[in-house]
């Protein structure tokens, strides 16, 4: 059986001003450097052995590929870059600040949003990677990527509907978390 670590990228510039970024590109801030440096510490002290790093292509989840990679001795070169593995799209509201939609709207307008990939769209895209992941012939799968596809694969991996983002949208995987999926 496989076993599925999820690192969500670390802290990013636009994290901090509290922007939309899904599919957005976005640097690494000194901390997220920190986190993803921690990261890797934290995988190779627990004896977490990775045969393969999947990465979403987006800049700041591929760089703490590398910051964690090099701390676990596992060739850059080999990391994989997915385009699954992205983050969530928020359509025409990328690069806005999130408290000003907030102020005026729910976690489940998002869908809404001109252009937005929806929950549901985005959970059918985690099984996608999911089914992905099933197809390689590797036992210990490091995937580095985002919060919302964070959570949207770990609710495939769970059999939770999308639905349970709207009524938790506050369970985040904090920024350079390692978590256990499988």
């Amino acid at each position: 059986m496989k076993r599925l670590f999820f690192v969500r990228h670390g802290l990013s510039v636009d994290n901090v001003k509290g922007i939309f970024s899904g599919q957005s590109e976005s640097e690494l801030t000194l901390e997220g450097k920190n986190q993803a440096k921690m990261a890797g510490r934290q995988t190779k002290e627990n004896g977490w052995g990775v045969d393969l790093i999947i990465s979403s292509p987006q800049s700041r989840a591929y760089d703490t590929a590398v910051l964690i990679a090099k701390e676990i001795g596992y060739p850059v070169k080999d990391i994989q870059k997915n385009e699954l593995f992205k983050e969530r799209s928020f359509g025409v509201l990328e690069g806005t600040p999130s408290k000003e939609f907030f102020d005026a709207y729910t976690y489940k307008d998002l869908d809404n949003a001109p252009g937005a990939e929806s929950v549901l769209a985005l959970q059918g895209r985690a099984k996608r990677a999911l089914d992905h992941i099933d197809s390689l012939d590797a036992d210990n799968i490091l995937i580095v990527g985002h919060g919302a596809f964070g959570r949207a694969i770990r609710r495939t991996i769970h059999k939770e509907s999308y639905t349970a983002e709207y009524a938790n949208p506050l369970i985040r995987i904090q920024n350079g978390e390692v978590v256990e999926l499988v």
